[in-house]
């Protein structure tokens, strides 16, 4: 479980053109296992959650890997959620990569306290975006009738 903090563009003027989320798998998992990445629906503490007391996902996930035997990034394209957080239609309460029908061991990636081991295998969130213009003001007429 990821959480990433969007307050400082929240109130941008902008569009999304792009969001990716990716992951540091740092120890190989099984081959030809899926993972999806899922929208988190509901706060959590990263001091206390544990599985037993994770919050729930969402059904429907925002792109799948496919394992091999090796390392490396995974990459999931997450535009339209960030979109959705951006314009408040989802609270961000962030991302979990997991198993599409559970049942499996849980990823191997390396999480925000693998940064002072190598911080450049921390999850990451790239957005890029296009800054909105805003439309010049313009003088025009107005019809008034007063009686």
């Amino acid at each position: 479980m990821v959480e990433f903090d969007l307050n400082p563009i929240m109130s941008w003027s902008i569009s999304v053109d792009s969001a990716t989320f990716e992951v540091y798998e740092n120890l190989t998992s099984d081959a030809g296992v899926t993972f999806g990445a899922y929208r988190i629906l509901a706060d959590w503490d990263e001091a206390t959650v544990i599985w037993g007391n994770r919050p729930a996902w969402g059904s429907s996930a925002y792109g799948y890997i496919t394992t091999d035997y090796s390392t490396g990034w995974w990459s999931f394209d997450v535009t339209s959620l960030v979109e959705d957080w951006l314009d408040g239609v989802y609270p961000n309460y962030g991302i979990c990569i997991t198993h599409p029908g559970g049942g499996c061991s849980p990823p191997r990636v390396c999480a925000s306290e693998y940064s002072p081991v190598d911080p450049s295998l921390c999850p990451k969130l790239t957005i890029v975006y296009t800054e909105t213009a805003v439309e010049d003001a313009s003088w025009g007429q107005i019809k008034a009738d007063f009686e």
